[in-house]
């Protein structure tokens, strides 16, 4: 019985004070800021590691009443908790630093303390109307930067005319630049000579502001998502990317484009025909437009043809309308090798027969999703009565050796298309069918109908459950 007790004690010691004061500033780094800060008053030892910390993140809810002015200072709760915390740190050197802001205090101070010492990745977000960045915004260390919900300027350029000559990643969310600014902060931060990654993410619906261009020789990937309900932001769209390889565009159709892809090997699209949705904008905008009459606005004619030379293309349901749109002057896919689209009860798989003849090098198809909607411009690759005439299916010519199917209810109609898929594509090694969730009880009895779809005659195919 004493020595159980003894265990005890032993095992209830302060054993975390043990590990090397460098995995501590690791732990602490992980933490969230306040709490990290906190821990300075254990002991003088905890006071002497916070310098260890390298990732902050400081946000209003951090402090009860964050906008109140301390009458001592003159300064608010906020700020006064975030210059004390940098005072905590010394003059140890700073990785990683969010900062989010809610009032009309100057916090410019702050960003230029933080940049002056070395830090690599900066996050800025501010609910203010108008932030001035001072014209010492400047680094030279400075990797990874995300400017969001909040209106940046920039009163004047450093010598030399780059702000970040190191920065690699720019992502922009729900970022203005005013256009009557002295300098055109948005132009200048994308023209850093190592800029790889650029993201942009503007989901508000009934606030413009994005630029609608981007222009970069460096840039390699590209992420953009763009949701304005005002047909007037979506007049041209210019992208000149000679070096991009990688494209994640989601937005609206645009009327014209203006496109440079000499690089371009993967993109994901989500585009979307006005005509699906309910926001119809008012008909001044529409510049005389009536979606009853005269079809589709937009012309995605010139972004698809610069899409050509992709190895792998993923496309929502709403995509394959638009490239449906755009079919008299579809471009061949030589190089594909990968196509991967997305099913929607309501939109039609009147592009793939098309599609599928464009891309003769197909190995891999993917399809998330069997239901869709029916019409009569689906032709024969897929299972409906409208069909009448016996025609050479499309299926017939293509050279597909993997097909994955997502979202799989074991429903009649899946199991026609299924049995459609497997009889017609005569280079089908592999069939990857992944059930959908709901489905997952049923699992067992999916699989067996499934094998019954392979031929008898042939075991060169295989189904596989993932």
């Amino acid at each position: 019985m004493a020595m159980a007790t003894k265990k005890v004690k032993t095992s209830s010691r302060d054993s975390i004070s043990t590990l090397p004061d460098e995995v501590l500033g690791q732990i602490l780094s992980l933490l969230p800021t306040k709490l990290a800060a906190s821990t300075t008053v254990l002991s003088k030892r905890w006071r002497n590691l916070f310098p260890l910390v390298h990732n902050l993140d400081f946000d209003p809810f951090m402090v009860i009443y964050p906008n109140r002015t301390k009458p001592a200072t003159g300064r608010s709760s906020y700020l006064d908790f975030i210059e004390d915390t940098l005072i905590l740190l010394r003059d140890s050197p700073i990785k990683k630093f969010s900062l989010n802001w809610n009032s009309l205090k100057c916090v410019n101070h702050i960003i230029y303390h933080v940049l002056k010492r070395g830090v690599l990745e900066l996050h800025l977000s501010s609910s203010v109307c108008q932030q001035c960045l001072l014209p010492e915004f400047f680094s030279k260390t400075l990797v990874k930067l995300t400017l969001s919900n909040g209106c940046y300027y920039q009163t004047k350029l450093p010598p030399g005319g780059v702000l970040f000559p190191s920065l690699k990643t720019l992502s922009l969310s729900l970022a203005f630049f005013p256009a009557n600014a002295p300098v055109d902060l948005y132009e200048c931060l994308l023209s850093g000579p190592l800029l790889e990654e650029f993201n942009i993410c503007d989901d508000h619906p009934h606030r413009a502001g994005w630029v609608k261009q981007v222009s970069g020789s460096s840039i390699r990937r590209m992420s953009i998502f763009y949701r304005s309900h005002n047909i007037k932001d979506h007049s041209c769209f210019v992208i000149k990317t000679p070096n991009l390889v990688y494209l994640d565009y989601s937005r609206y159709v645009a009327e014209d484009y203006v496109v440079q892809f000499d690089s371009l090997v993967e993109a994901s699209l989500d585009l979307r025909l006005w005509k699906y949705y309910d926001f119809v904008p008012p008909k001044a905008l529409y510049y005389g437009y009536n979606p009853s009459t005269d079809g589709p606005w937009g012309d995605a004619t010139k972004l698809i043809a610069a899409l050509r030379n992709v190895v792998t293309l993923h496309l929502s349901a709403d995509s394959l309308e638009v490239f449906y749109s755009c079919s008299k002057s579809m471009p061949d896919f030589n190089n594909l090798v990968k196509l991967s689209f997305e099913s929607h009860k309501e939109r039609g798989w009147q592009v793939l027969p098309l599609l599928l003849k464009k891309s003769p090098n197909l190995e891999t198809l993917v399809i998330k999703g069997l239901v869709h909607k029916i019409t009569d411009e689906c032709g024969n690759v897929c299972v409906h009565k409208k069909i009448k005439a016996k025609k050479r299916c499309c299926l017939l010519s293509c050279r597909v050796k993997v097909l994955k199917i997502y979202g799989y209810g074991g429903r009649w109609r899946e199991m026609k298309q299924m049995s459609h898929f497997i009889e017609n594509l005569k280079c089908l090694e592999v069939v990857k069918v992944k059930v959908q969730v709901d489905q997952q009880d049923k699992l067992l009895p999916l699989t067996s109908k499934l094998m019954k779809l392979l031929p008898e005659t042939s075991s060169k195919c295989k189904i596989q459950f993932l």
